[in-house]
């Protein structure tokens, strides 16, 4: 399962610009296409891919985008969690359980749970003998594990959060 927005998937494309929060997205279980394209392959992309929108940081790609009718946001220039939230906040979509929802950060596969057996040729020997949970990217074939980054993982997926919750009330005097 993915992160959905109202009834039906968001997917995206993110530009040149923003691999790094493409990449994020996908930790988070958002269906993200990175191109490295120039403006005009981006603009044909989305045309084929009507229902996607896109992601940038170029105000020119942005409203060239927008003027041919497709879904574009202008992504601000601040830290990666900044950015995290922003696109939640203008998709209305949930970070809910993202382990579950994650994708492979690196080519948007599918990942699916394996016998620690079938990763000992992908991964090295004390990664295999200190962890027990893998996955494997059905795309690339990736293998991956909740090795050291988790916890950095986790706590930027928490300040997300935070960046979404909706302000405490203040208590008056």
């Amino acid at each position: 399962m993915r992160t959905r927005i109202n009834s039906f998937m968001q997917e995206f494309i993110a530009d040149a610009m923003l691999l790094k929060l493409a990449r994020w997205l996908r930790i988070f279980g958002v269906d993200v296409d990175f191109a490295d394209l120039p403006d005009n392959q981006i603009i044909a992309l989305l045309d084929i891919h009507r229902s996607k929108a896109l992601l940038t940081q170029d105000v020119q790609l942005h409203g060239r985008a927008l003027h041919r009718g497709f879904k574009s946001f202008l992504v601000p220039r601040l830290n990666i969690e900044a950015q995290l939230a922003a696109v939640y906040k203008e998709f209305n979509l949930n970070l809910g359980d993202f382990p579950s929802k994650t994708v492979c950060p690196s080519c948007n596969g599918r990942l699916e749970a394996v016998k620690k057996s079938e990763v000992k040729e992908k991964v090295l020997e004390n990664v295999y003998k200190s962890h027990r949970k893998f996955w494997l990217c059905k795309k690339c074939g990736k293998a991956y594990w909740e090795g050291s980054h988790w916890k950095r993982i986790n706590e930027t997926a928490k300040s997300v959060k935070a960046l979404l919750a909706p302000p405490k009330p203040t208590k008056s005097a």
